[in-house]
């Protein structure tokens, strides 16, 4: 989970809402109560796409492979990219989830079984890990179930944000809750905003607010900077035990440089070409 989505208030004409303290403390309790219960260590579909390509597109590659983990949870899709040799940074808004990360590779590097790849846990957002890595490139950039939390703004930034701490020709992998996704029985779009935020009907999940991403919103954050871009459509359980949720995952390369100018005007672009309606919705608070 980045820590983009705790970095925005809420509407025009709402009171600030402390996002940051509430989601924090949100998936604190759920990684306390449940740990590595939450999803096993089992590799998401996301990441499986990943790896392949990475294995395909570099058989003769002698430097290392890095990638960014970014909203790494406990670490489940890190720990098998490690496995094949990858080296990660993981990169979690939860102190809880870092701390089990950790915990996670310590006692995998302990028991012995071969883990190539090496990795480094922080606890931030992808500016504040690569202010100390100025110039520094990596082979991918990798989230998996993140950006539906995102507010419009926010989601640009973010999108840009990960593509320029990409090498040329390095790998953009990314997996969010599609439109698909959205289940009557559950959820009720959020009024003005149909097709595009749902939040659930049970009162206990009231702020658990999704914001569907769409192909055409993915291609439009991405704009000219990536190439070789391709669509999957897959599933996996919300939770060990639970029903599937429909995620859709995007992969491209990255083909040009992007500055940090880039990055600003495609912010602004975002915010003059969306209804304000949509640029003011506060963001998700949860991606249960």
């Amino acid at each position: 989970m980045s820590a983009k989505m705790i970095n925005c208030a809420a509407g025009r004409n709402d009171p600030p809402v402390p996002q940051q303290e509430r989601i924090a403390e949100t998936w604190q309790r759920y990684y306390e109560a449940h740990g590595y219960g939450l999803w096993g260590f089992s590799p998401s579909p996301a990441a499986r796409i990943l790896a392949e390509e990475i294995s395909r597109s570099n058989p003769g590659r002698s430097e290392r492979i890095e990638v960014v983990d970014w909203g790494c949870g406990y670490g489940r899709d890190s720990l098998y990219f490690l496995e094949l040799g990858f080296d990660v940074i993981g990169i979690d808004v939860t102190n809880q989830a870092i701390a089990l990360a950790r915990a996670a590779y310590k006692r995998r590097q302990a028991t012995g079984v071969p883990l190539p790849g090496s990795a480094s846990f922080h606890v931030g957002d992808i500016g504040s890990v690569f202010q100390s890595r100025a110039g520094q490139k990596v082979c991918a950039f990798f989230s998996n179930r993140v950006l539906h939390l995102l507010r419009h703004a926010d989601f640009y930034r973010a999108i840009y944000e990960s593509i320029v701490c990409l090498e040329q020709g390095a790998c953009f992998c990314v997996s969010a809750r599609s439109p698909d996704d959205f289940d009557a029985g559950l959820m009720e779009w959020v009024p003005g905003e149909e097709q595009a935020l749902a939040r659930y009907k049970d009162p206990a999940r009231r702020q658990h607010e999704i914001a569907f991403v769409t192909r055409e919103r993915l291609l439009q954050a991405v704009g000219h900077d990536l190439g070789n871009t391709r669509f999957v459509s897959a599933t996996e359980p919300e939770r060990v035990g639970a029903s599937d949720t429909h995620l859709l995952v995007m992969f491209a390369r990255r083909k040009c440089s992007t500055s940090r100018t880039d990055i600003r005007n495609a912010s602004e672009r975002a915010d003059a070409s969306t209804p304000a309606a949509a640029i003011n919705t506060r963001e998700p608070s949860s991606i249960i």
